[in-house]
């Protein structure tokens, strides 16, 4: 698998700018400025720069070299020998990583903020180095052949490897390298002859300290482009763009387990390249364990369970408790022996019954179910007395000092025997305000911007004025920012969404959560593809101008297409901010397909994006912007295109009607009286939800009244064993019945499932 650039070795891949261009993108990535340094790398195709390890050079500082090494030879064509600091060289060098070589031209990195690192220019000498992991294991580089020995010797993505990014700042700021994204046509570079560089010393740390774009589980980076996608990953079409994004890898692996691998690589690297990771500090839902732990065995894992304690969960609840009973002594100091276990190695995630498997150093989360459910038992009601409303808000107040005293209570237990260990939790749905009290100081905190990406909604200035009341408190914070929507909605309404592209927005945010004091965020989904690579800019520096960044994007992704898909995006993104009509109390929740497509100028939007979509096509002059405009049109418009056409489709389907007639015989209510032998059949047709598609199962029903009731039968042909009862409603094999008065919005819905 090759990286595809301008500098491949195939003629069709070679692109050289003109002049004016070239000039301009120089002056970017290799600023001339009074009295710095001018090195050479390499002259007229001819490397004339040697890379620098020390003997015992860490995996950040070698896979740096690896790194800094490969990128040149995508510039110039020439490969830069890699030697170790008592190698005698003669011209430039470049020193990756802290040596012996590093002090001896007066270099000290000792006041290095974390992560931290330096980029130094002195005569004939450069220096990339910072803070590493110190693991000097040795480094594969060759991912292309065996990508399972490269991943496993590579960083970790929350190692410390500043030494790494002095690398990749290098290249991009004094190199111009760019990483669009991790396919094999997102790397670009402005190939030259001769490379020679000049600037002034710079010191750098990432300002967010943590960076969890991608939210790989396990180490599956390769999950990155679904997480970033429109198109669901197990559809035709996002199989057909993942084929055009990896051609040289499809053809070298096909769909076999190391293509898996060898993509998880690809990925990996670009991650890594981006800065990704830092300090790791993710929370999630964690207590569902407890179920398979002091409810009953789980026969998927029996090993968990250690004794059934129903005093533990949700009191005055039927069947399988929602919650946990969060007032009770006994439950507090297992959850404190649960986190004192973990911090001393005993115990992981997994063993813990966690899912989502968290490890050391991640702080021990402690996070209730996903759901307002909660305990009737005596000392949880009288917690709960004086909670406020809900509120028409979905982030509210309303169970803050409820669980907020349960963590509390948890953390005052673990510091007693580990006072320099963290607990991190939730600011959440409907304990999303801070409490009343002061929270613990050995708990971070992590709020839930459910509306980030949703700016048009009425909850979005009331979860501004909420974070920013949490940044008043001392404990640290961090971001838990939805990207997911809208796509996430509109796969759960079975359609597609309007692209939500946020551009302008995003550098906003960011630069506001700067002023705010946010340490770090993990990513709920990451696209568009746009977003994400704006979103890695500004995690590292949230003072960078947002429009430049739009623009260098567009002009060196697309080349002369790049205006028109400019254009393009800019066109989309202002209906998408403009969904509200300027209502002032847009709710996020009413993101339906009619609210996304049924807007009257949707056509007119329509027609003018196919016309911007033809003029790129058009002006893609060389091989590397048409493939790279296809995989725009794969990814993006082939999508919105396929949206609306199911829109005007099913507009076009006539709603059936049926006439119920009335019983002969009232039957006063009870559906055991109803003669449904004369009620009136429901004939359909009956369709997968939000699909034309004919339903897999004979779905049947009937319908009558009597005058004052209505009788509705509704028949689903399986066996009873087979259907999905849990507790919550919407996750089981449910009917759903819509009453409106006429056939148009408001509607009530009511949802039942098989326990009734």
């Amino acid at each position: 698998m090759k990286e595809r650039s301008r500098t491949s070795r195939r003629p069709v891949r070679r692109w050289m700018p003109g002049a004016s261009r070239i000039s301009r993108w120089l002056l970017v990535c290799a600023p001339a400025v009074g009295g710095a340094a001018t090195i050479p790398i390499v002259t007229d195709g001819q490397p004339v720069a040697t890379i620098m390890l020390a003997t015992n050079a860490t995996r950040a500082a070698q896979l740096g070299a690896f790194e800094l090494q490969h990128h040149l030879r995508l510039i110039t064509g020439a490969t830069l020998p890699i030697t170790n600091e008592w190698t005698a060289v003669t011209g430039p060098r470049i020193l990756v990583g802290t040596s012996a070589v590093t002090r001896q031209p007066g270099w000290r990195g000792e006041t290095l903020p974390p992560e931290g690192y330096d980029i130094v220019f002195q005569q004939q000498t450069i220096i990339l180095a910072g803070r590493d992991k110190p693991d000097t294991g040795p480094v594969r580089y060759d991912y292309q052949t065996q990508p399972e020995q490269a991943l496993a010797s590579w960083p970790d993505l929350w190692d410390e490897r500043g030494s790494l990014h002095a690398c990749y700042d290098f290249l991009d700021r004094y190199c111009g390298v760019r990483w669009f994204n991790p396919t094999e046509f997102g790397t670009d570079v402005v190939p030259r002859q001769t490379l020679t560089v000049r600037g002034r010393d710079r010191r750098h740390a990432p300002v967010f300290a943590y960076r969890d774009a991608t939210a790989p589980i396990g180490g599956e980076s390769e999950r990155y482009d679904a997480y970033t996608a429109l198109w669901a990953p197990d559809t035709a079409e996002f199989q057909a763009w993942e084929r055009a994004a990896y051609p040289d890898l499809q053809a070298r692996f096909g769909a076999t387990e190391r293509y898996r691998l060898a993509k998880r690589a690809v990925i990996r690297l670009f991650q890594l390249r981006q800065r990704e990771g830092g300090r790791l500090e993710r929370a999630n839902h964690s207590l569902y364990g407890y179920y398979d732990r002091y409810w009953e065995p789980n026969p998927a894992r029996p090993e968990l369970f250690v004794a059934k304690r129903p005093d533990w969960f949700a009191q005055g609840q039927t069947g399988r408790p929602r919650q946990l009973c969060y007032t009770n002594p006994e439950l507090i100091a297992q959850v404190a022996q649960d986190a004192r276990d973990y911090f001393d190695g005993r115990k992981t995630g997994r063993n813990l019954g966690i899912s989502w498997d968290p490890r050391w150093p991640n702080p021990f989360p402690v996070v209730p179910m996903d759901n307002n459910d909660y305990c009737r038992c005596a000392r949880c009601q009288a917690s709960l007395a004086n909670a406020p409303s809900l509120g028409p808000y979905f982030s509210s107040g309303a169970h803050s000092d409820y669980l907020f005293q349960f963590v509390n209570a948890v953390a005052r237990q673990v510091r007693t025997t580990h006072p320099d260990s963290q607990l991190i939790t939730l600011a959440y749905r409907t304990y999303a305000e801070p409490p009343s009290f002061p929270i613990e100081s050995n708990v971070l905190v992590q709020y839930c911007f459910f509306t980030n990406r949703l700016p048009f909604t009425r909850d979005y200035p009331h979860e501004w004025a909420q974070l920013a009341r949490w940044a008043r408190q001392p404990n640290p914070l961090s971001l838990w920012l939805y990207y997911t929507f809208p796509v996430e909605l509109a796969r759960n309404g079975k359609f597609h969404t309007w692209p939500g592209f946020f551009a302008d927005t995003l550098g906003q945010q960011y630069r506001r959560f700067h002023r705010l004091g946010v340490r770090g965020f993990f990513h709920c989904g990451y696209g568009q593809e746009l977003e994400a690579y704006l979103s890695y800019k500004m995690m590292d520096d949230p003072t960078l101008a947002v429009d430049p960044l739009v623009a260098e994007y567009f002009e060196r992704y697309f080349g002369p297409a790049g205006r028109s898909l400019r254009r393009f995006y800019q066109l989309v993104a202002d209906a998408y901010r403009d969904r509200s009509g300027g209502r002032a109390d847009a709710d996020w929740q009413k993101l339906t397909m009619a609210a996304v497509w049924g807007a009257p100028e949707t056509a007119a939007r329509m027609a003018r994006l196919e016309q911007l979509m033809r003029q790129a096509r058009q002006r893609a002059a060389i091989p590397l912007h048409r493939q790279r405009v296809a995989l725009f049109e794969q990814a993006v418009w082939n999508y919105m295109q396929t949206g609306y056409r199911h829109f005007t489709n099913r507009q076009s389907v006539p709603i059936p009607a049926v006439r119920a007639p009335r019983l002969t015989v009232p039957a006063g209510g009870d559906v055991h009286r109803v003669n449904w032998s004369t009620a009136q059949p429901l004939s359909g047709p009956w369709h997968v939800a939000g699909e034309l598609r004919p339903a897999s199962r004979a779905l049947a029903g009937c319908v009558a009244h009597d005058g004052q009731y209505l009788y509705l039968q509704l028949t689903d042909p399986i066996a009873p064993q087979r259907l999905r009862s849990p507790p919550e409603v919407f996750p089981a094999d449910t009917w759903e019945l819509f009453v409106a008065a006429r056939r148009a919005p408001p509607v009530r819905q009511y949802v039942v499932n098989p326990a009734g």
